[in-house]
């Protein structure tokens, strides 16, 4: 009898454990991290970067006593533009209206006026964030060029313009900013200008007055180091799920390709496109909100590689473009490897096309004196030239031509070659070096 309850007892206990342990085991749930997806794929690539780092002036000139002097470095329109960033811009009026084109730039070139010049318009509720207006309810109107006049006598205060003449609108916007903060830039800008900045003259073109040196100016020719990331980062950072996305092969390159999006890799050129046809363009953007799209698609993946800048901006077409630079000059190729291009859909990235390499300026090569004619006889051979219509020359302006280096040895070098370039019915054309030879003493 007793061992009859002993064995009822060790029976009840097992049957008591068994049930337990499948209670946990149905229960049971490991403990795993959650994992959030769009962390999951969040890749940064290189640096982000503010509106102040992008959008910049390529020129700046002094009117000094009907001379006028002018300077593209950086350094020294930063300095500019650290003073301007400072101040307080008050009673913003626009005065488009009031001054024809002539009075306009009969102001901005005037006396005692410091000119920072832009590639293209910028809208001013985007530069709002670069300076500090009082007035936060700014005109919806775009700029090409910042004036400010040093001219102070018989005032309280000092005037800035903000202007855009020539092609297109005109906009004249006038604003008023504190004495002292023109007469400290005066006192700290006007010898630099006078002594260190080269000479500038005018020249008119189809109606307006262009800027252009004066004489012919030596540069360098010379080759820089570049580090290749891999496109599968950029699958990585440009996919909403990356692991579902199929990878090909082909001549030229290969392509990944999901449900939604084409990105096609060019090895050659060491560029991609990434194309999103759902996202297609529907009707003209705003250019505040084109500028404010752009930048932070790509500061979501770190996308500025280098020292990109805007260069020009079409809100008909939904596109915008950043720039490469380099000693603060613009870059060009013909294969896109020296620019950043945006297309915009109504609500997502249509098209995005770029290069996916980095350059390394501390490895440096095969650099040589290169001399460049004056803007003047550049001006006059392509007037002078019966397969252009004058009408069509926009503008005129010093650049790099990037090329790949041809050596088989430096396979991860490529080539920046200055010359001269024009803008001709909306697009940037090179004079070659051979085709400038000898102009000076031809034309002037």
């Amino acid at each position: 009898m007793k061992y009859e309850k002993i064995k009822s007892i060790i029976l009840t206990l097992l049957v008591g454990i068994s049930v337990f342990l499948t209670w946990n085991l149905w229960t049971y749930q490991p403990g795993y991290d959650t994992i959030d997806s769009d962390e999951a794929y969040d890749v940064s690539i290189s640096a982000q970067k503010k509106e102040q780092e992008l959008i910049k002036p390529y020129k700046l000139f002094y009117h000094h006593r009907n001379q006028i002097f002018g300077t593209s470095s950086e350094i020294e329109m930063d300095k500019v533009l650290t003073q301007l960033s400072s101040w307080t811009l008050f009673d913003l009026k626009d005065r488009s209206s009031e001054y024809s084109q002539t009075e306009i730039e009969r102001i901005i070139h005037g006396e005692n006026k410091v000119e920072l010049v832009f590639t293209d318009n910028v809208p001013l509720s985007i530069y709002g964030r670069v300076i500090n207006l009082e007035d936060k309810k700014t005109p919806n109107v775009s700029f090409n060029r910042i004036v400010l006049d040093l001219s102070v006598s018989n005032s309280d205060t000092g005037t800035i313009y903000f202007v855009s003449y020539g092609q297109g609108k005109k906009v004249f916007l006038e604003s008023r900013v504190d004495l002292g903060s023109i007469q400290t830039l005066e006192d700290t800008f006007v010898k630099n200008a006078i002594y260190r900045y080269d000479q500038y003259i005018k020249h008119p073109l189809n109606n307006r007055t262009i800027i252009l040196p004066k004489n012919s100016e030596e540069y360098i020719s010379f080759s820089y180091y570049t580090d290749i990331i891999p496109p599968e980062d950029f699958k990585q950072a440009l996919f909403n799920d990356p692991n579902n996305v199929k990878k090909d092969f082909t001549k030229t390159g290969e392509t990944y390709t999901n449900t939604n999006s084409l990105m096609e890799v060019f090895k050659e050129n060491n560029t991609f496109s990434f194309v999103t046809p759902s996202a297609e363009t529907n009707g003209a953007s705003s250019p505040g909100g084109l500028f404010q799209k752009s930048i932070e698609f790509v500061n979501e993946h770190g996308g500025w590689t280098d020292q990109y800048q805007y260069f020009s901006i079409s809100p008909q077409e939904n596109k915008i473009v950043y720039r490469l630079f380099v000693k603060n000059h613009p870059v060009f190729n013909d294969y896109g490897m020296a620019e950043i291009s945006q297309k915009w859909g109504k609500e997502a990235i249509n098209e995005y096309s770029r290069p996916y390499f980095k350059l390394e300026p501390s490895v440096v090569s095969d650099e040589k004196e290169v001399t460049l004619p004056s803007g003047a006889s550049i001006l006059n051979s392509l007037l002078e030239d019966d397969s252009l219509e004058p009408d069509l020359i926009e503008d005129i302006m010093i650049g790099y031509k990037l090329t790949k280096d041809t050596n088989p040895l430096n396979k991860k070098f490529v080539v920046f070659e200055p010359s001269w370039y024009y803008k001709y019915s909306g697009t940037w054309i090179r004079l070659p070096l051979n085709e400038t030879e000898g102009l000076e003493n031809g034309l002037e």
